[in-house]
């Protein structure tokens, strides 16, 4: 500690003895390159909207507006809805705010996923990192490609990845700016309750913001603990809420996805020769059998349906008289047995949650690495026709800047012409963002890998940073306390914590259920962009103060070789 305070005190020296107009300048060139910073992702995410201005859709995107159109149309009662209703409500709020149109949820989403970025950046910045390490995970989680396409996509994703960014922020906030602690909990709880409502998968991130806050707060433990209580009860309310509201209205949902998401894990690791409802299991064993022996190291096969064979087992295990209920509850059993049971449950974790956690991070394999090509989603645009939302739109690429864009003449010097500016989102969708044979080349010799080609992506240098930053804390912590080396700073330990829990948990829950596609690395992507940003403060931490114990160690040794 004294020697990270010596550090500060001879770097604001240095600071005191700039010229005051450096001093004045520095903040308002920093605003500068902020506004650029910021300008340059929205214009690459406006580069998506405009060259697939009708590809909004994805195979999930249906649910989520059939909900919403519900709501709308005053049939919320008699709509079945398998979804949490988080994604619906956003839609409608926008619907009543703006219009029901795809655009206008595309365009929110796409802002959404910048303001998500700003606050991931916010919060390294709020723990101590230098500038331009905010400015880093701000690019890096800004301009994903990855994230940009599932931001043009109607989804869960970008809304859950902006409700665990908001109290993210939050909580760093309290944590290291001294806001207000229970004000702020009130938001953090809403955020949560609202991210859970969206996305049921992240209660998990929700428990890691909470524990998290409750470790880092400098206050005392009583007034912490009620911090945390009054966080996690609102979010348990507002999560809860929606269930309230079917009691009263008399709203009996049409069962749920439990069957879908325990599927996986009684197809790749149930016992079929032992335990529960083994006359069911014998009518799916041959074929249980068949598919576990061609899952070979790198898991799912080149076709992106194989994967889904435990579907397959479930058909085999139902019998004709069975209702949904029925076959929901017998792989409820199987799925219980699978966790509780010591040895299938090891074998589930070392063969298949350790593989799918590295296809996920890694881009290990075909299926996780290749996102769907945005004109693959012509099929589901037909399939899926919402008139309501004015789905299909019917424009075509560089419509909506020709038709939609004209700059006043008087801002002719500063705003590009409509062509101009349809050719730099053009130029930037060259740069790894458009389907494309070859890697893309960047600069200074160096190409990218584009999110739909056969090669793995950008997300392995995310999430090898990750890896090194928790490994640099470990080892930090345990130098830290030998005293070998001075500590690393608390705030910046602290918040490298959070992102890598963050991107841990959320890699954790869709790899455990082996589906690990890459459409779930998004809510992974940004918290390992903090953390990267994380990890370069950390290291510059590191030569400042090898740069400031240097010239002590120069000086011990000439007067070593003097009394020599």
């Amino acid at each position: 500690m004294n020697e990270n305070l010596k550090m500060r005190n001879l770097f604001d020296k240095l600071d005191s003895r700039l010229p005051a107009f450096v001093r004045m300048a520095n903040p308002i060139a920093w605003s500068l390159i902020w506004v650029g910073a910021i300008g340059l992702a929205m214009l690459v995410h406006l580069a998506f909207l405009v060259h697939w201005p009708d590809h909004f859709v994805h195979e999930d995107s249906a649910a989520y507006l059939d909900e919403a159109q519900s709501i709308l149309t005053g049939h919320y009662v008699d709509d079945p809805g398998r979804r949490p209703y988080g994604v619906a409500l956003f839609l409608v709020l926008l619907s009543k705010l703006f219009s029901p149109n795809i655009l206008v949820f595309v365009v929110a989403q796409h802002l959404l996923s910048i303001l998500s970025a700003i606050l991931i950046a916010a919060a390294v910045r709020f723990a101590g990192a230098p500038r331009i390490c905010s400015l880093l995970a701000f690019f890096l989680a800004a301009l994903y490609g990855r994230t940009i396409h599932y931001d043009n996509t109607v989804g869960a994703e970008t809304i859950s990845v902006f409700l665990m960014s908001l109290p993210v922020f939050i909580a760093s906030g309290v944590a290291f700016r001294k806001w207000p602690p229970f004000l702020s909990a009130i938001a953090i709880g809403l955020s949560l309750g609202a991210a859970m409502l969206c996305r049921s998968a992240t209660v998990g991130a929700a428990v890691v913001i909470l524990l998290w806050l409750a470790m880092s707060v400098d206050i005392r433990w009583i007034r912490r603990l009620g911090v945390v209580a009054l966080a996690g009860g609102i979010a348990a309310a507002v999560y809860l809420a929606p269930n309230a509201v079917n009691r009263i209205v008399g709203k009996h949902p049409a069962g749920s996805e439990s069957v879908a998401v325990m599927a996986f894990i009684v197809g790749y690791s149930g016992d079929f020769d032992h335990g529960v409802h083994l006359d069911r299991k014998a009518q799916a064993r041959q074929f249980v059998n068949e598919k576990r022996a061609t899952d070979g190291p790198l898991g799912w096969g080149v076709d992106t349906g194989e994967y889904q064979w435990p579907f397959g087992a479930l058909n085999l295990m139902r019998r004709p008289t069975d209702s949904d209920a029925d076959i929901e509850k017998v792989v409820r059993d199987i799925f219980i047995e699978t966790l509780t049971t010591p040895s299938t449950l090891w074998r589930h974790l070392s063969k298949y949650f350790a593989r799918e956690m590295y296809f996920l991070l890694f881009d290990g394999n075909v299926i996780a690495r290749k996102a769907s090509d945005p004109q693959g989603y012509e099929f589901f645009v037909k399939r899926d026709a919402f008139p309501f939302f004015k789905s299909p739109t019917g424009f075509k690429p560089g419509s909506l800047i020709f038709n939609y864009y004209s700059p006043p003449k008087k801002l002719s010097w500063l705003l590009p012409t409509a062509t101009k500016l349809q050719a730099r989102l053009d130029a930037l969708m060259t740069y790894g963002y458009l389907p494309r044979p070859d890697r893309a080349p960047l600069c200074c010799r160096l190409t990218i890998s584009s999110e739909y080609d056969d090669l793995p992506g950008p997300i392995r240098w995310l999430s090898a940073s990750m890896l090194i930053l928790l490994a640099t804390l470990l080892v930090g912590e345990v130098v830290g306390r030998s005293g070998w080396l001075p500590p690393l700073p608390r705030n910046l330990v602290a918040i490298g914590t959070l992102m890598v829990l963050l991107a841990l948990i959320n890699a954790a829950f869709p790899a455990f259920l082996i589906y690990g596609l890459n459409r779930y690395a998004y809510c992974v992507t940004p918290f390992m962009a903090g953390a990267a940003g994380v990890l370069f403060a950390v290291l510059l931490d590191r030569v400042r103060l090898i740069a400031v114990n240097w010239p002590r160690g120069v000086r011990a040794m000439s007067v070593v070789e003097q009394a020599g």
